[in-house]
Formats: C-alpha cells, sequence, structure tokens
C-alpha cells in the first residue's frame, strides 16, 4: 500500500469512526485489500425508508431512515434516523444504532444498539420524573426518544456538519438554536476541563431544584475532534486498535505493555470483534479532564471524582455510565479545594 493510500485510508476510517461513534469497519478493512490511491476515499450514502418497529422508542415515529454508507462499492455501515414529535410538538431527530441483522447483538452496531435498549429501559424505570441528562448531543437524542427523559442537549450545530457522515444527514436532523449551541459550547468545555472543577461548575449551573445526571460512554473518546471544535480544551490522548489474539492473558499484557509505553499506564480498553481499541493518557492535564475521570479508564476506576455517584453501567466492559450529581458534594469539595 502506497503512502498516499495509506493516509487517505486512515483519513476516512477517522472521519467514521467520529461520525458514528464506533469501530464498527476496522474488521473489514484490516481484511480487505488495499484501496486505490486516487478516487477511493469517497464515502457515499444512500438512504430509504425503514419500518418504524426497527426503531421503536418511547414517541410514535413519524419516519425512520435508513442510511447506508459505502466505500469504493462496498457497504461499511448503517444507521437509523427517526424523526418524531415530542410532548411539546417540537419535530426532534435520533440517530441510533440498527439491530444485528442476524438478530443477535454479535456486532459492534448490535451490541451498541443493546447496549442502548438495556440503558434507556432503565432510565425509563427508575430515573426521576424531572431528572435531566447531561451527556453529548447524539447521547442525548437517544436518552430523548428511548426512555423519554429529558436530555440538556439533543440538537447538533454547524461544528457537527462539517463531518460528512453527519452531514449525509443534516437535511432531516434537526439543528440547534443559538440557546443550544451555547449549551454544546459548555458541554464541550466541562467534559474537557479538570473534573473536579467541571463537577463544581455543573453544581453551581443548575443547583439543587432537580436531579442531574451525567451519561457517558466510550465513543465520546472518537467525539474529540467535534468537542475541540465546541471550544473544548484538546485532550491529548494515545489511541491504538491491538489484534486480538487466543490468549487473553497475552491481550492484556499486551495492552498494558502499549499504555506504559506512551504513558503511565493508565489505559481504557474497548473489543471490537477482532480488535481492542485503546486509549491512554501520556498527558496529566488530559488525565484529570472530567470525561476521562468518568470513563472506564484503569486509573479513573481507582477513584471517583467527588460529587458523583455512579447509579449505572452497561456491560461490554462498562461501555455507557450514568453519574448521579450530588450538589452538596461537588460545593463542599470546591470549597475544600479539591
Amino acid at each position: 500500500m502506497s503512502e498516499k493510500t495509506r493516509k487517505g485510508l486512515l483519513g476516512l476510517l477517522s472521519i467514521v469512526l467520529l461520525a458514528t461513534g464506533g469501530t464498527m469497519l476496522y474488521r473489514q478493512w484490516a481484511s480487505s485489500p488495499a484501496m486505490p490511491a486516487d478516487g477511493g476515499e469517497q464515502l457515499n450514502v444512500r438512504h430509504a425508508p425503514e419500518a418504524p418497529a426497527g426503531a421503536q422508542g418511547r414517541f410514535p415515529a413519524q419516519s425512520v431512515e435508513r442510511y447506508t454508507f459505502s466505500q469504493d462499492g462496498k457497504d461499511l455501515f448503517d444507521l437509523l434516523l427517526a424523526r418524531y414529535l415530542d410532548n411539546e410538538g417540537k419535530t426532534q431527530g435520533a440517530v441510533l444504532f440498527p439491530k444485528d441483522m442476524r438478530e443477535i447483538a454479535s456486532t459492534p452496531t448490535g451490541l451498541r444498539h443493546e447496549v442502548w435498549q438495556s440503558a434507556a429501559d432503565v432510565i425509563a424505570r427508575k430515573a426521576p420524573e424531572d431528572a435531566l441528562f447531561l451527556s453529548w448531543w447524539d447521547d442525548g437524542q437517544r436518552i430523548r426518544y428511548l426512555s423519554g427523559k429529558e436530555p440538556w442537549l439533543q440538537r447538533p450545530a454547524r461544528q457537527t456538519f462539517v463531518n460528512p457522515v453527519w452531514k449525509a444527514l443534516k437535511d432531516n436532523l434537526p439543528a440547534a438554536s443559538a440557546e443550544e449551541g451555547a449549551r454544546l459550547e459548555q458541554m464541550a468545555r466541562w467534559l474537557t476541563m479538570d473534573g473536579d472543577t467541571a463537577l463544581a461548575e455543573i453544581a453551581a449551573h443548575f443547583g439543587a431544584s432537580r436531579p442531574v445526571y451525567l451519561l457517558v460512554n466510550n465513543d465520546l473518546l472518537l467525539h474529540l475532534a467535534e468537542l475541540s471544535a465546541y471550544g473544548g480544551a484538546p485532550l491529548a490522548l494515545d489511541s491504538k486498535n491491538i489484534p486480538a489474539g487466543s490468549d487473553l492473558h497475552g491481550d492484556i499484557a499486551q495492552v498494558k505493555r502499549w499504555a506504559q509505553e506512551t504513558g503511565d499506564g493508565n489505559y481504557l480498553a474497548q473489543k471490537e470483534g477482532n480488535y481492542y481499541r485503546v486509549w491512554s493518557t501520556p498527558d496529566a492535564k488530559a488525565k484529570n479532564a472530567l470525561l476521562v475521570r468518568l470513563l472506564p479508564f484503569v486509573d479513573s476506576l481507582k477513584q471517583m471524582p467527588a460529587g458523583v455517584s455512579l447509579v449505572y453501567q452497561s456491560h461490554w466492559g462498562g461501555f455507557l455510565s450514568i453519574y448521579k450529581v450530588d450538589h452538596r458534594q461537588c460545593v463542599n469539595a470546591c470549597n475544600r479545594g479539591e
């Protein structure tokens, strides 16, 4: 594979990983022949109506579209876009992961579908009626549509539509108002700033008048460029895809060795098909960012930030986590300078 081809393929892969929030292409491309050097990096999309039964949520879907993304004539991944009216009669959209075509959650897309269905069921049953969920906008859409609870964010602004995948959905994806655009900038700032400082600001901003929850998942690490575009601090994280072998202990040793080589041994590993998608934190500032502190990095698991309590964590290595913000603890920790 030529250097030009390699750079082009990696560039397209980065776009798709960021846009879909998943590494679902790695298995296909790892075993594929080299892509053509000229014109082979074009990402194409087609869409067609989907039966509403394939995207059931807490609101009746007015329409569901399946978007199929392909490259060089080969289908790569699908996304569903459900459009519906919320309780206030406003048109909303929700980008969803389709169920595995074989009716089992075996692929990265199917796993994400299963994780979100399980989490949404718990949220719908156990979260207070007046609960407010802080998350990134695409997760906010899934929270609203699948559970019926209120997210702080659920519409993207122009910074998101620079990405070609989101641009393909733009005409059918309601855009953020100026007010929500300001919220996107604030959320990007909170997620990428010092965790304790961010939680103190969140507690001060929302007060104690209603229950506030933070929902994060590993795919947020694939949104780092987007967070920066909204004014978030750049997070210096290293990332690598490490092939999975037949010896789990050997795989773990390999991941740990890479994490030591690229930083201080702090890492997050997510199994995606035949690969581990691994992140490390060579930069101390990034290690203390709220996003990193709330995700299942090995050092983050040792000490939870003051001011939050973990109330839910999914399977698949803790891919999705929900924290309850404790207003009093956040304020006390800030006053103590923790």
